[in-house]
């Protein structure tokens, strides 16, 4: 995250108006987050935080919102995602909500701003070398980005070289609380390339598959993200979680094929059933972090373990977990073939 982020959570210390942008998009995504939530905090009755989508919204309809009181806190946040989809226009004799609304923006509201601005890519770095050329660029840019990256506070995140993502990954890793050697970071990327997107959702996976071990090595990542990409723990998750069968007993037998992986297939799927039946308790909870801290998951994967909920239902789900233990008390205490024993297994998950 960028430092300017880091300053504006830690002091709490919000500008009227902040753009964030850049071709690194899961990092834009990812600060915006963390500023968002941190500014909503002090609003204990939720009517003073919003989240709004540019497409299909006015630019009178945001400053609108903006320029109204908190009710009970002090101050009110307003997150416009898109915000290069929203109606942007000005009137004949060349006046704007935004200019108008910058000229003079309420002091209770933290208007933060997301938005894909391909035309301003490498801007930032523009304005650190060429003042005076980063300036035309800012003029040549088309409205309203030419107002407000003139006009207003904004940070770009650039696209990352591989040297950065690197490093990205091993102070994203220690942040987990895991250890990863140069070695293993190479080989990360090698497997998944260099999307941040990507390599999140990888690091989470071996979080979860290290389990209590912090020491994440070469063969964790084969197991999680290795050549067989399609046909691993998480895909057969994932297919199990869609009730989707040919797909699941398919992942299955490949990998059984592959190397004896029964403990490890029973021990992820009674996780994630597991996760599903802590979802049951926090249906009426509608703020995602929350609910991803009572279910013990990430925030990014919430809509997709709910809809896995809405298809099985409580009952499917603890039938699940008892399918799940039955399977392996069957591989511990019998000599029938464990391919058999998770084909059943999978059969009275999925029926």
């Amino acid at each position: 995250m960028a430092d300017i982020i880091r300053d504006i959570v830690s002091n709490g210390t919000y500008p009227p108006v902040l753009l964030l942008f850049g071709e690194e998009e899961f990092q834009v995504d990812e600060a915006a987050n963390a500023l968002y939530t941190a500014a909503a905090a002090t609003d204990a009755t939720g009517m003073n935080s919003d989240v709004i989508d540019g497409e299909g919204t006015s630019m009178d309809t945001v400053f609108s919102i903006a320029r109204s009181y908190p009710m009970m806190s002090e101050r009110r946040t307003i997150w416009v995602r898109r915000f290069d989809k929203i109606s942007a226009s000005r009137d004949r004799k060349g006046n704007d909500p935004l200019s108008q609304y910058l000229a003079s923006p309420s002091p209770t509201t933290f208007l933060l701003l997301t938005a894909s601005i391909p035309s301003a890519d490498g801007i930032g770095a523009t304005s650190k070398s060429n003042a005076q050329t980063a300036s035309r660029k800012m003029s040549a840019l088309k409205f309203p980005f030419n107002v407000l990256l003139k006009n207003a506070q904004w940070q770009e995140f650039p696209r990352m070289k591989e040297p950065q993502v690197l490093s990205w990954v091993r102070d994203r890793t220690q942040r987990l609380g895991l250890t990863m050697s140069p070695e293993v970071s190479d080989f990360l990327l090698l497997r998944c390339g260099t999307a941040l997107r990507d390599l999140s959702m990888e690091i989470d996976k071996l979080r979860t598959y290290a389990g209590d071990r912090t020491d994440i090595g070469i063969d964790d990542v084969n197991a999680v993200v290795g050549a067989g990409k399609s046909y691993n723990v998480f895909e057969l998750q994932r297919a199990v979680g869609r009730r989707d069968a040919p797909a699941a007993f398919t992942i299955l037998t490949r990998m059984m094929e592959a190397e004896r992986q029964e403990i490890l297939i029973i021990a992820m799927l009674t996780r994630y059933f597991v996760t599903l039946f802590r979802l049951c308790d926090v249906q009426g909870t509608t703020d995602r972090n929350e609910i991803a801290r009572l279910a013990g998951m990430q925030p990014y994967a919430v809509a997709d373990n709910l809809a896995v909920l809405d298809r099985y239902g409580p009952a499917r789900i603890e039938a699940a977990l008892y399918a799940l233990a039955q399977a392996d008390l069957t591989i511990k205490s019998s000599s029938t073939d464990p391919l058999v024993i998770l084909q059943t297994m999978l059969t009275r998950i999925l029926s």
